[in-house]
């Protein structure tokens, strides 16, 4: 055959069906997206070798597209090989045909089928197109278009009823609490159920690092410090531990298609697993580093110096950072880029020693004074009546829609509103709990002394004694810091 001296378009995509589960494992926490995109590639693979075999049966070369991820369902999805394919086809000379496992494997859509049978129809050198499930379809004749049509109607058909079953099954096994299948994940025994201690112990203690301040990098060090590693053998980064510390299963909480699972109450639906954390320190967890981590790498500069944005330039106002690290004398600068003057800056470490030593004695004479160190009666949180106000309202219009006296699309639209707002709400409910302002964590902090604190945390300390401290311009030359320069601005003033 003349046309076999032209390679074929050997097209490769996981199915429909195993995508959506893998993303369902993935959103139910079973599976990390890593191990997904690993279990897809080994599925690629095994097409791969599969054609390559039908290839040689046909006598062919081929040449490979894959789309990887990607459904061929959705109409929204683009598909970037598909489309390769296509324009390579319709380029005459340069494609024998299509070999694939099935037709649904390239298409579930009638309308990109109808665009490969119009460059089988125009095309002036035939193309072929062989599967591995047997059904060869001749794009250039009537039958054949009629059969594809067929079969790819069928596809449609069945994957808008697996995309129903789906929903409707990975629902039912949230709400009943049923667990999924995949990899146990990080805080339970191989069950999934029982937890493992040494995993349980660093969840609970990192999520209350990370209320009070510790960003992700520095909890991420910890976790390589402690010997903690991935599947692979690697340790975990940023991104991974971060999603094990607000992985909502931490609390016991239910996850549906990546989300908290709610009842008809807006309560959290609840599994049968150990709980690592209370569902408090979670949400606290969750409103503390979805406010501090947005600043990304910019944050991770101001916390890795001591009093970074705690310092003012006495002249403009402008909070002052850290520069010059690699000089002989570091310093805290007002910097213009900063939008300051640029006119001030003082010692960074002498003025760092200056103010733990201030912040340590006061805090030692706090503790002389039972009713500084002692922990205060819980204030009430001023966004209260907020969050009682937005649960009440959901309540009556949940009572109204039982009523019929309001549309499903109008309540869908109030549900959901009302509903993010309540969480955000307990969110920094739960932060402010978790942090109420006191002294007493300050003290318990330095008892093993600031050399044994994370920067986040030894910057905790010091914004718990002060608000700020002003920096005067200096009136003399040198590598010492002139007392009289610094004026603190303490907290209960």
């Amino acid at each position: 055959m003349a046309e076999t001296a032209r390679p074929w378009a050997a097209y490769c995509r996981i199915s429909d069906a195993d995508l959506a589960e893998l993303r369902y494992l993935v959103n139910a926490g079973a599976l990390t997206p890593e191990e997904a995109k690993e279990r897809e590639r080994k599925g690629v693979l095994k097409q791969r070798e599969d054609l390559s075999g039908l290839a040689a049966n046909l006598g062919v070369s081929v040449v490979w597209y894959e789309d990887n991820n990607l459904s061929a369902f959705k109409r929204r999805v683009k598909r970037k090989d598909f489309e390769r394919m296509l324009v390579d086809l319709a380029t005459p000379g340069l494609r024998g045909g299509i070999l694939a496992v099935d037709i649904d494997r390239l298409t579930r859509q009638n309308r990109d089928l109808e665009r490969v049978i119009d460059i089988y129809e125009t095309t002036k050198q035939k193309l072929g197109f062989v599967t591995l499930s047997g059904q060869n379809f001749d794009l250039s004749t009537p039958d054949g278009r009629f059969s594809a049509r067929i079969m790819v109607s069928v596809a449609n058909k069945a994957s808008e009823d697996m995309s129903r079953r789906l929903k409707r099954e990975m629902l039912r096994k949230a709400r009943e609490g049923e667990l999924t299948g995949g990899h146990r994940p990080f805080g339970w025994e191989d069950d999934r159920k029982t937890a493992r201690p040494a995993e349980a112990e660093m969840v609970a203690k990192q999520t209350a690092a990370g209320i009070q301040g510790d960003s992700v990098a520095t909890v991420t060090r910890r976790f390589k410090e402690a010997g903690f590693v991935g599947r692979t053998g690697k340790s975990y980064d940023r991104t991974a531990v971060r999603r094990i510390l607000l992985n909502p299963r931490n609390a016991g909480i239910r996850v549906y298609q990546g989300e908290p699972l709610k009842d008809d109450e807006a309560e959290y639906v609840m599994g049968d697993w150990d709980a690592l954390v209370s569902v408090q320190s979670w949400e606290a967890l969750k409103e503390k580093w979805s406010t501090n981590q947005g600043a990304g790498q910019a944050r991770e500069y101001r916390t890795s110096t001591l009093l970074s944005g705690i310092l003012r330039c006495g002249a403009c106002g402008t909070r002052m950072i850290a520069a010059n690290s690699k000089s002989k004398y570091p310093k805290y600068r007002c910097a213009e880029g900063a939008g300051g003057c640029g006119n001030v800056s003082i010692i960074r470490n002498k003025t760092d020693e200056i103010f733990r030593q201030l912040v340590s004695e006061y805090l030692e004479k706090a503790a002389a004074n039972l009713s500084l160190a002692k922990e205060p009666e819980e204030t009430q949180w001023e966004k209260e009546p907020e969050l009682v106000e937005a649960e009440t309202e959901l309540a009556n219009i949940k009572a109204m829609y039982n009523a019929g006296k309001i549309k499903p699309t109008t309540y869908a639209v109030l549900l959901d509103d009302l509903d993010g707002k309540i969480e955000k709400l307990r969110g920094e409910r739960a932060l402010h709990q978790a942090t109420r302002p006191t002294l007493a964590p300050s003290l318990d902090a330095l008892k093993n002394g600031w050399d044994q604190l994370s920067m986040e945390k030894q910057r905790e300390v010091v914004r718990s004694v002060l608000r700020s401290i002003l920096v005067a311009p200096t009136t003399k030359r040198g590598a010492g810091v002139d007392l009289n320069r610094l004026t603190p601005i303490f907290r209960e003033e």
